[in-house]
C-alpha cells in the first residue's frame, strides 16, 4: 500500500514539472516573438509594399519650368491606366497601332546601319537636324575619347546630312526617309518646349521604332551628352543582357525615380517594347502638347511598366546624371563621383554649351565650325572628306 502511494506522488509531481516546464517555454516563445513583431514593425512600415507599386506619373498641374517637371499624364486622368494597346479602338489607343512590320530601309542607309553595328548587334544612334550640328560634332568627339569609333547620326534634314559628309563623316550619317517621319522638320535649332521643338523629339521615337524592326539593341543617345568613360556600350548591355526579362535600360528625369529619360537608352527589339514606341507615337500624335518624353512616359503608366518588375532598370543618377543633378544641384560633383556621362538638359540655348565649356566638356573649336558652315553655304566643297581614315584627321580640327 505505502509502496503504491509513493508510486502516485512521484507521478504527480512528474506531471508537474512537465507541465510547468511547457508553460516556461510557451512563455519565452512569446515574449520572442513578440519583442521580433516589435523590431520588425519599427523598421517597416505597414505601406511599404503600396509606396514601392508606383507607375511612371507627374502632377498634372506642374510647371514647364520646375526641374521635377515631365509632361507626362494627369493622376486623374479619367481613362483607366490598365488599358492595353490591341485592336479593340474601344480601349482608346486606335486599332492596329502595333505594326507588324515595315518596310525594308534604303539599300545604303541599310549599309551604313550595318557598318555600324557591334557586338550583339548594338548600334549607338542619334538623331539630330541641323541646328543642333555644333552639339553633334561634340558628341562625336566624346565618343571618339572614349574608343567608341561605331556610331549613326539619323539627320533629320539634309543640311546636317550634308555638313556632316563634308567635314568625313558620310559613313556615320544617314538621312531619315519620309515615310518615318510624321511630320515635316526645320532645319533651324528650336527652343525647348516650342511646337517645332515637340517635332524633333517625337521624331526620335519613331527612328527608333524602325530600328526595333531590324533586330537591333538600340543604344539612343541625344547629342546633348558628353560621354566620358569607356566601355559605355559593353556596361549598357550588360545592364540589358543580366536578365531575360529585361527590356529597357533608362537614364533618369530628376531624381525621385518615378519618370524616365528619354535621350539615354539601351532597347531591346522585343514584342514589349515595339508596343511601348507604338503607345508613344500613339499619344504623341494625338496629343501636340507632349514632348516625346512625355508621350513614353505616359505610355509607360498605361502599359503598367512599373520599377519594382524586371522590365525597366534606371541608371544611377549619380554616375549617369541628368542636367539637374549636375549641373543645377551639383550633386556629382560635391560628392566627388566621376560620371560616366553628362547630359546637359535642363538647359537652353547657349546655356547649355557655356555649362559644358565651364566643365571643359566642349570640344569643339568654334572657329573651325564656322569655316565649315561658310564652306557649306557658299557650295565650296572643295575640301570635302569621304574616308574613315581622312575622317580621323579631321578630328584634330575639331577638339579646342
Amino acid at each position: 500500500m505505502l509502496q503504491k502511494l509513493t508510486y502516485r506522488k512521484t507521478l504527480i509531481v512528474s506531471i508537474a514539472l512537465t507541465v510547468g516546464i511547457v508553460l516556461v517555454v510557451l512563455n519565452s516563445s512569446a515574449l520572442f516573438t513578440e519583442r521580433q513583431y516589435t523590431t520588425t514593425k519599427s523598421r517597416v512600415p505597414a505601406d511599404y509594399m503600396e509606396d514601392q507599386q508606383q507607375p511612371f506619373q507627374s502632377d498634372s498641374n506642374a510647371n514647364p519650368t520646375d526641374p521635377w517637371y515631365c509632361s507626362c499624364y494627369s493622376d486623374t486622368d479619367t481613362e483607366d491606366a490598365s488599358l492595353g494597346l490591341g485592336e479593340d479602338a474601344s480601349a482608346g489607343l486606335g486599332p492596329s497601332i502595333v505594326p507588324d512590320t515595315f518596310s525594308k530601309p534604303p539599300d545604303d542607309m541599310l549599309t551604313k546601319i550595318n557598318d555600324n553595328l557591334q557586338d550583339n548587334r548594338v548600334l549607338i544612334v542619334a538623331a539630330a537636324n541641323y541646328g543642333m550640328r555644333d552639339h553633334v560634332y561634340n558628341w562625336i568627339e566624346s565618343l571618339k575619347r572614349t574608343n567608341e569609333p561605331k556610331f549613326l547620326i539619323l539627320c533629320l534634314d539634309d543640311q546636317l546630312y550634308q555638313h556632316l559628309a563634308q567635314t568625313g563623316y558620310e559613313q556615320h550619317a544617314a538621312t531619315i526617309p519620309d515615310t518615318w517621319l510624321h511630320q515635316k522638320i526645320d532645319a533651324g535649332f528650336e527652343e525647348y518646349y516650342t511646337q517645332k521643338y515637340r517635332i524633333i523629339t517625337h521624331a526620335k521615337t519613331l527612328v527608333v521604332q524602325q530600328l526595333l524592326y531590324l533586330d537591333i539593341n538600340v543604344l539612343f543617345s541625344d547629342v546633348d551628352i558628353v560621354w566620358l568613360k569607356p566601355r559605355i556600350r559593353e556596361q549598357m548591355y550588360l545592364f540589358l543582357d543580366m536578365r531575360s526579362e529585361t527590356h529597357v535600360v533608362f537614364q533618369q528625369e530628376g531624381s525621385d525615380q518615378k519618370n524616365v529619360n528619354s535621350g539615354f537608352y539601351i532597347m531591346r527589339p522585343s514584342e514589349k517594347m515595339k508596343r511601348l514606341l507604338a503607345a508613344t507615337i500613339y499619344f504623341g500624335d494625338q496629343n501636340g502638347d507632349l514632348t516625346q518624353q512625355g508621350a513614353l512616359n505616359k505610355a509607360m503608366g498605361y502599359l503598367d511598366l512599373r520599377l519594382t518588375t524586371s522590365d525597366v532598370i534606371l541608371l544611377d543618377v549619380l554616375h549617369w546624371p541628368n542636367g539637374w543633378i549636375y549641373f543645377t544641384n551639383h550633386y556629382t560633383k560635391s560628392l566627388g563621383i566621376e560620371p560616366y556621362i553628362v547630359h546637359a538638359n535642363y538647359l537652353v540655348g547657349e546655356d547649355k554649351k557655356n555649362k559644358l565649356r565651364e566643365d571643359n566638356f566642349w570640344y569643339v573649336d568654334d572657329a573651325w565650325l564656322i569655316s565649315m558652315d561658310e564652306q557649306l553655304n557658299s557650295g565650296k566643297n572643295d575640301t570635302t572628306i569621304t574616308t574613315t581614315a581622312a575622317a580621323t584627321n579631321e578630328t584634330s580640327k575639331i577638339k579646342m
